[in-house]
Formats: C-alpha cells, sequence, structure tokens
C-alpha cells in the first residue's frame, strides 16, 4: 500500500512539474507576443508618420491654397493607417480636378497625381465644358472661352454646332462670343464684333452656308452690320426686321 501511494505521489508531482512548465512556456509565449503586438502598434502609429506630400502633374487651376488646405486638414493617419480612398475623394472634390490618384512612398511620402479639366466653353456663366464633353464647375476669370446658354444636358450639342458656326466665322476673320441653342429650331449667336445672328432653321446649316457665301455682299449692303436675321423664307432681315431683303438679289 505505502509503495503505491508513494508512485501515486511522484507521478503527481511529476504531472504538475510537466503542467507548470507548459504554463511557463504559454506565459512566455504570450508575453513575446504582446510585445511584438505593442512593437508592431508603436511603430504603426509613431514611426511611418507622412512627412511629405507630393503634388505631380500639370496644374494651371488648381490653386496652392486649395492643395494646402487638403493636404493639411484632410490627411488623417500614418503610411499604414492613412485612407488612401478617402484622401483621393477630398482632393477630387476641388474645381477643375478630373482624375486623381494617390499612392504611397515609403518611409514617409505621399504621392498626388493630378488630372485637370481641358476647358473649351463656359456654360451659362456658371459652369465649363470639358473637351470630353462633360460640364463641370470651376472658375477662371483669365481665360477667354465662347459662352454657351444651353441647358446642361445638351452642352455637347451646343458645342458642335458653336464648331460648325466657327468654322465659317474664322474664315471671314469673326469668332463667336456667345451663342444661345435650346435644342429647338432657333440659334442665335453673337460675335466678338457684337455682329448678333439668328437662323431659325433647326439644322442651320443651309443658313450657315448661306452666310458664309454672301458675307462680302451683305456687309456691301451694310458696312455697319449689327443683326442679321436668316429667319425670314428667301430673305434675310439686315439690322432690324424692317430692313427685311430678297436674298435672290444677293444671292448669285
Amino acid at each position: 500500500m505505502v509503495p503505491d501511494l508513494a508512485s501515486k505521489q511522484r507521478r503527481l508531482s511529476f504531472d504538475n512539474a510537466k503542467f507548470n512548465n507548459r504554463l511557463a512556456y504559454l506565459i512566455n509565449f504570450l508575453s513575446v507576443a504582446i510585445l511584438i503586438f505593442c512593437g508592431i502598434v508603436y511603430t504603426v502609429r509613431y514611426w511611418f508618420v507622412v512627412h511629405k506630400i507630393t503634388i505631380e502633374g500639370q496644374i494651371n487651376h488648381v490653386t496652392p491654397v486649395q492643395l494646402s488646405y487638403v493636404a493639411h486638414n484632410r490627411l488623417h493617419g500614418t503610411m499604414f493607417t492613412l485612407d488612401i480612398a478617402e484622401l483621393k475623394s477630398e482632393f477630387e472634390q476641388l474645381p477643375w480636378v478630373k482624375q486623381v490618384s494617390v499612392k504611397r512612398k515609403f518611409p514617409s511620402t505621399i504621392i498626388v497625381s493630378l488630372v485637370e479639366y481641358k476647358a473649351i466653353a463656359r456654360i451659362n456663366d456658371d459652369y465649363l465644358l470639358a473637351e470630353d464633353g462633360e460640364v463641370f464647375s470651376g472658375a477662371d476669370a483669365n481665360i477667354e472661352l465662347p459662352v454657351l446658354y444651353v441647358d446642361n444636358s445638351h452642352a455637347d450639342m451646343a458645342y458642335a454646332k458653336y464648331l460648325e458656326i466657327e468654322k465659317i466665322l474664322s474664315a471671314h476673320g469673326e469668332h463667336i462670343d456667345r451663342l444661345w441653342f435650346n435644342n429647338l429650331p432657333l440659334v442665335k449667336f453673337t460675335t466678338k464684333n457684337n455682329l448678333n445672328i439668328t437662323m431659325c432653321d433647326s439644322a442651320a446649316t443651309d443658313k450657315l452656308q448661306i452666310l458664309n457665301s454672301q458675307w462680302d455682299a451683305l456687309h456691301k449692303l451694310n458696312p455697319n452690320l449689327t443683326s442679321l436675321n436668316f429667319c425670314y423664307k428667301n430673305a434675310v432681315a439686315i439690322n432690324s426686321p424692317n430692313s427685311a431683303i430678297n436674298t435672290s438679289k444677293i444671292i448669285k
């Protein structure tokens, strides 16, 4: 009986020692894991801080003040915790910005690449039309652009008509300053020299050809032209509706 009891005590003591060793190993492992985790957290939070933001691209309209505001007030976190999508969205809110890409350059630099819209016309004095047909919000008093008075949804159609008219006017040393286009059978435009022209043909192409071929003849009839109205059948009104003349007299 005594030897069996002693044997059980030795076995129990051995099992306790084995358990204690395993527990010690586990505690040591967890301690090391916690230290590593804390080290990673400390490194992520206090190392790799963003020290520099580089702006790339041909920037002509976005101002340094706008870029600085986003860089200093909308950049939160370190190189690891920075929300790239959020920062990209903030830069996209700036007027004139068409495309944005944001990337990290370790250890401490954020590179922001911007692409601006290329404006080709003003829309209703409030918006701008980009060369890809997109209407965007932007302002720059230093650029000279034609003004198109048109619904934003028809801006691309108005610009196509502008190009058609501008091609003819430029051949005579004139250029469009403002154009009214309502997607109706009415096109009105004013030239740089304050000549007001109205066409009621929905296509207006035939009327434009008359304007092109009879430009010199019209100016000989009235050297001080201020208004041409092509809304009359076989006639064009010069300066006022009361001065309508039969186009057959000037069209060869």
